[in-house]
Parts: C-alpha cells; sequence; structure tokens
C-alpha cells in the first residue's frame, strides 16, 4: 500500500510538473503568419549573452530594438529563451515568472515583434531615435520610446503600466526611475548615482 501510494504522489508529481513545463512557442505568442520574420520590439540588455536577465536590466551590451532574431528554442521547466541573431551569435534569456510576473507566451509577445526596425521607429523624431538605440532615456520620450529603449520595466518594481513613475534595474538591487507626466518623460533619476 504504501509503495502504491508513493508511485501514486510520484505520478502526481510528474503530471502538475508536466503542466507547468509547456514551453512557448514564437509563432503563437507573437499570433505570425507565415513568412513573417521576428525582430526585438526593445533593447535586450546582457553582461553574459548566455545568462540574460528577464527584468532587463541596465547594464553591460545590448541587442538593439529592431534586431532579427530566430528563435532555436524555449524550454519550459527550466524557463529559457533560447535565440540567434543573423550572425549566428546565441542568446538565452533566463525567465521567470516570479519577476515578471506573466507567463512566457506573454513576455515574448512584448519582447519581440514582426514590425522591422524601421516600422518601429517610424514617425520618432531623429534626436529620440538616437537616443533609443544609444539605449538611453531622457526627457520629452513618451512610453513607448522608452519601452524600446528599456523594455517593459519588471512588474514586482512597477505593477501597472498606466503608473506615472516606473522603475527599472541598473543592478541587483540597484535602480532608475523614469517619472512621467501626460504620458511624457519629465525626469530620470539613477538612485545609485551621487546627487
Amino acid at each position: 500500500m504504501r509503495c502504491l501510494l508513493v508511485l501514486m504522489g510520484a505520478a502526481l508529481c510528474a503530471i502538475i510538473l508536466s503542466g507547468c513545463a509547456e514551453p512557448a512557442v514564437f509563432s503563437e505568442a507573437l499570433q505570425m503568419k507565415q513568412g513573417d520574420k521576428i525582430y526585438t520590439a526593445c533593447n535586450i540588455w546582457y553582461e553574459d549573452p548566455e545568462k540574460i536577465d528577464c527584468r532587463n536590466i541596465q547594464r553591460g551590451s545590448f541587442i538593439p530594438v529592431g534586431t532579427e532574431i530566430e528563435p532555436v528554442e524555449t524550454t519550459g521547466f527550466t524557463q529559457k529563451i533560447i535565440f540567434k541573431d543573423l550572425k549566428g551569435k546565441r542568446y538565452t534569456i533566463r525567465f521567470s515568472e516570479e519577476h515578471r510576473l506573466c507567463p512566457m507566451s506573454d513576455y515574448i509577445a512584448y519582447t519581440f515583434t514582426t514590425k522591422s526596425r524601421e516600422e518601429q521607429l517610424k514617425g520618432i523624431p531623429p534626436k529620440i531615435r538616437a537616443r533609443i538605440l544609444r539605449g538611453e532615456v531622457v526627457p520629452g520620450m513618451n512610453m513607448a520610446q522608452v519601452q524600446m529603449a528599456y523594455g517593459l520595466p519588471p512588474a514586482l518594481r512597477t505593477p501597472d503600466l498606466r503608473n506615472d513613475c516606473w522603475l527599472y534595474y541598473t543592478g541587483e538591487v540597484e535602480m532608475v526611475r523614469v517619472t512621467f507626466r501626460g504620458g511624457i518623460v519629465r525626469n530620470v533619476l539613477n538612485f545609485n548615482e551621487p546627487r
């Protein structure tokens, strides 16, 4: 009887884990049509291309907004999003539902797009466009432009995008605050810089 209970418990655990371990699919998350290409929807920051934090910590290098990519694999249980650029360089985003407060498919949908860089940056003034491509946020940008430069803020720090204050990580505990008035950046404050 004890052996049967152990086997039933193991089977239940396997069922639960396999349900949680369902990998996301780029084409489904982006609702792609046949022949669509995939691009980054924001600058994706990293120090190690194989260990990109899904919080998009603003340090090191970044993959520029509008970079064409090819999906390699998404993993369910280990929560990884693996892709490469057209030069063949591989990147791995370590996804965490606890940090993003959303499923992996939603994260893919706002981190990647089927719109090219030209489509994404269309109509943006040249000075703002240059700032976005340098990974900078400055007063005068709108919320969509901030998202292209920094990505969406981590939901643990900014649970509602309608807020007038978005918080981004610049390190494990270091933060930068972007404040808006009427949807336009009013101030960018790095909490870690000496005043």
